[in-house]
């Protein structure tokens, strides 16, 4: 900012672009004039003239030194320091030559006039964050002492505690964002609210929803008042909701300056603020306003008589993005979330979404399926949901992932826009192939032996690791070397064929034996009936954590080791194998390291470190797992038998052609029954396989200024990889930097596990009668209730558990199943049945309730919680 900078701005000077010098709501209230909406006339000091205000005062660079040693969680702090700020800054003089624009400005404007003043700060109405709220407002502003406090007292307001949270909170340096000053002729509204031109609870993108009240907004943005409601549709028009509320006050302009609160009368508590014409001229304001910024709005407006005026206009932040799910045609398409299929619903990088887009292209080379938008993946549903059979079984087998998938996809399936005559057509070679598929299950199920299977399919993992690693590094770095990579990517998914359909038999073994088996046993001897299976890697990888914590405990000075593990894995580790007597658990450490070191938390994301890359997490888990008493083989064993207990009763009790077919499920179950994570297993190995290559390459492309980072190859995607060899135009470098950015913006998103072209999310909810108040619900997936100190863990490569705890977690995947050693509970945001973390807690015998919409928020680390695994309630005590 140089010294011609100017002061001040009139809005008919400012537009879009200017947002660093008059910060988000003045670069909106410029563009908007200037694009011909109604908005009253006004000026914005800009940041130059707060900038100036600052330095007026001589110790600037210690308020900033006090703000940036605050840690986002410490209340008292903000507090104390945000206090000294503000009287300090509220005896600083507004300089001569800011005082002398303003009152030339005014006098432009008109000074028979009363002002609005509002904060506009630079890092305020962005599409990833709205900072809405965070500084001060001050209404009815007459004369001119009068304005320039309140431009002083907005200035201030940069250091409210609010707005210091929010900034330390979202990770905003404190000296980085400046403020501007709005000042806008004062509407005596008689009406007044906001307006979303999408809708705010479901995410539609076709229905704008009005708020409204009497008098002054403030009432209703400060949320003294509950306002009437309006839904329309902007397509045609239609009101399609109105929901008249008791309003009770409503804030007005004083004569002399200010506001006042005063209560309505009893007619116009309950009366309509806006008739239907008012409603539908708001609805075209919106949508003419939606059209010109192009995306979703959030917007303010005032009437006064039969005059609509436009006040503010900021993005919508809270909508999931949909730029990558637009519907292909004039219909409503639905997706799935494959995050949720898989229990990993964060952002991915851009090349792993790329790599599965090539996984998908091995099996479906004309029509994909599979979109991208916000970071993750979604697959498109719609065809087979308009299939008459399909239609049933989808929501049935999604149901598995989600207990309220069914009634999700009751709701949109409904809609006028997505019915459409079926489309889904299966080719003779589908059909052959669905039947061959299915055949070779009922074998598996039914008639084949499977001795050995296992261990045979083990082996054949191994070759194809190690062929496609050597069949890699046959290929010099460079560009050869990934276009050889590349082309592998179509080549893992149809490996898979060489056990799924028998891993899909044990799994079916594991879901029908309980239920022929009920009539016969109890339900403790149900739940024992299907544990302790032999086969499955992620038991085998536990068991090996639970030697390296059995090994380390024979060596005293390795032990106490293990309670200073800080946050260098690698230094711990050096130091570690200099203790005397330490070569047995290292000969361990580097053999669990070979076997599972490709594993980590979101392991399907490519670019999340490897636990070969930072064990800290494993180590961290070995180390609760030595203060443990209970031996994760031991727990195993006394699985196995009482399975086989409870199976002797079985036979016992049961005879003729029933036994038979329990037999042979019980056959089947316990040697092929373990294999549902092989497919998991096999592909974050090969991922591992291709990382390494890439970030090979990626130091190639560093000595070649192109990256500036091994990392930055994440953000790239096979196209981009293959064209950056021979590109000598394109800035890689700020590409990268960008989706940087993008993928943690996309991390803060909440993504929705079904979706429509249209943005609908809708909401659901499970049964709530006979729910204690306050407590949370979810799918009861493991029996069981369990009492204790719940730990929210959003990221294991940070956390672990202390013996006792109860994991509250946004999901779980395979590599975060080590937690589960000292869990006694888990609660998860996502999940159905067969999730990857029910299965484990049934595995383990812990409580479990997954599919509890925002439990990491609601349940905070240390509060004492009860689970009930048998009902689907949490209840905080």
């Amino acid at each position: 900012m140089n010294n011609n900078t100017p002061l001040i701005l009139p809005f008919n000077k400012i537009r879009a672009t200017d947002l660093p010098l008059v910060g988000g709501k003045g670069a909106n209230l410029g563009e908007m004039t200037h694009a011909g909406f109604p908005i009253p006339d006004g000026f914005c000091l800009t940041t130059a003239a707060f900038q100036q205000f600052i330095n007026a005062y001589p110790n600037a660079d210690d308020i900033y030194r006090q703000l940036d040693n605050i840690a986002a969680n410490d209340i008292e702090a903000v507090r104390s320091v945000g206090q000294h700020i503000r009287e300090t800054l509220l005896n600083v003089p507004i300089p001569a030559e800011i005082a002398e624009a303003v009152k030339k400005v005014w006098q432009e404007t008109g000074t028979e006039h009363a002002y609005a003043v509002r904060s506009s700060a630079t890092a305020e109405d962005l599409p990833d964050a709205s900072f809405a709220g965070q500084q001060d407002t001050y209404l009815n502003i007459i004369g001119e002492e009068s304005l320039l406090d309140a431009i002083r007292r907005c200035w201030v307001s940069l250091f409210t505690d609010r707005a210091i949270l929010y900034r330390a909170q979202n990770n905003f340096p404190h000296r980085e964002v400046a403020l501007s000053v709005v000042v806008q002729q004062m509407v005596m509204s008689e009406k007044s609210g906001t307006l979303f031109t999408a809708d705010p609870l479901t995410g539609h993108r076709h229905t704008l929803t009005i708020d409204a009240s009497f008098g002054l907004g403030e009432a209703l943005v400060s949320g003294l008042v509950s306002p009437d409601s309006y839904r329309v549709d902007k397509r045609t028009r239609v009101i399609l909701d109105r929901q008249i509320a008791d309003k009770q006050i409503g804030i007005f302009p004083e004569k002399d300056g200010g506001t006042r609160q005063e209560k309505l009368s009893e007619v116009q508590r309950v009366q309509t603020v806006l008739n239907d014409e008012q409603i539908l001229a708001l609805t075209d304001l919106g949508s003419r306003i939606e059209a010109h910024y192009g995306s979703p709005q959030d917007i303010e407006w005032a009437i006064t008589g039969d005059e609509v005026h436009l006040l503010q206009s900021r993005p919508i932040t809270s909508l999931y993005p949909i730029e990558g799910l637009k519907s292909p045609d004039d219909s409503l398409h639905i997706y799935f979330s494959m995050g949720h299929q898989q229990n990993m619903t964060n952002a991915m990088a851009p090349l792993s979404l790329s790599s599965f887009q090539q996984f998908e292209y091995s099996i479906n080379k004309n029509n994909s399926i599979v979109h991208i938008s916000g970071g993750r993946m979604f697959a498109d549903i719609t065809l087979a949901l308009r299939h008459p059979i399909l239609r049933k079984l989808i929501p049935a087998l999604l149901s598995q992932f989600d207990a309220l998938a069914p009634q999700v996809f009751q709701v949109l399936t409904q809609r006028p826009e997505f019915k459409r005559p079926n489309q889904v057509r299966f080719s003779p070679s589908v059909l052959k192939g669905l039947f061959k598929m299915m055949r070779r299950v009922f074998s598996a199920l039914w008639r084949d032996e499977h001795e050995g299977f296992v261990e045979r399919t083990n082996t054949l993992i191994d070759e194809f690791i190690e062929e496609t690693a050597s069949k890699l590094r046959a290929h010099p770095i460079g560009k050869a070397q990934i276009q050889a990579t590349h082309d592998t990517l179509p080549e893992m998914p149809p490996f898979f064929l060489n056990w799924v359909p028998e891993a899909a038999a044990g799994i079916a073994a594991t879901r029908i034996l309980p239920r022929l088996a009920r009539r016969y046993l109890s339900h403790k001897e149900l739940e024992a009936l299907t544990l302790g299976i032999h086969g499955n890697v992620v038991n085998d990888m536990n068991f090996a954590i639970g030697d390296l914590a059995d090994l380390a405990r024979q060596t005293p000075e390795l032990a106490g080791h293990f309670d200073k593990i800080g946050d260098d894995a690698h230094a711990w580790l050096e130091e570690a194998s200099k203790i005397e007597g330490s070569a047995p658990f290292f000969a361990a450490w580097e053999d669990f390291l070979d076997q599972y070191g490709s594993r980590a938390p979101s392991e399907i994301d490519i670019h999340m470190p490897r636990w070969i890359e930072d064990p800290l997490p494993v180590l961290r888990v070995i180390a609760g797992n030595m203060r443990k008493n209970e031996s994760t083989r031991a727990r195993f064993e006394a699985q196995e038998q009482a399975r086989e207990a409870a199976f002797a009763h079985l036979m016992s009790v049961a005879h003729g052609p029933r036994a038979r077919l329990m037999k042979r499920l019980y056959y089947t179950m316990t040697t092929i029954g373990g294999m549902r994570e092989h497919h998991k297993f096999m592909m974050v190995r090969f991922v591992w396989v291709v990382k390494q290559i890439l970030k090979e390459n990626a130091s190639q492309l560093i000595s070649q200024d192109k990256l500036t980072s091994v990392d930055d190859v994440w953000f790239l995607t096979w196209q981009e990889l293959l064209a950056i060899w021979d590109d000598t135009t394109t800035d890689w470098i700020s590409i990268t930097a960008q989706r940087r950015t993008d993928l943690e913006r996309f991390q803060e998103l909440v993504p929705p596990m079904v979706i429509t072209s249209d943005g609908e999310t809708p909401v659901v909810q499970y049964d709530m009668k006979d729910v204690p108040e306050g407590a949370l619900v979810g799918n009861p997936v493991s029996a069981g209730v369990v009492e204790g100190v719940a730990h929210v863990v959003l990221d294991p490569q940070q956390e672990t558990l202390k013996s006792g705890e109860i994991l509250i977690a946004p999901f779980t995947d395979p590599g975060w199943t080590p937690l589960f050693i000292n869990a006694t509970g888990l609660v998860m945001e996502i999940g159905g049945a067969l999730a990857h973390g029910s299965v484990v807690a049934r595995e383990y015998g812990i409580p479990a309730v997954v599919g509890v919409r925002d439990a990491t928020r609601e349940i905070n680390s240390g509060q004492r919680v009860r689970v009930d695994g048998n009902r689907g309630v949490i209840e905080i005590l």
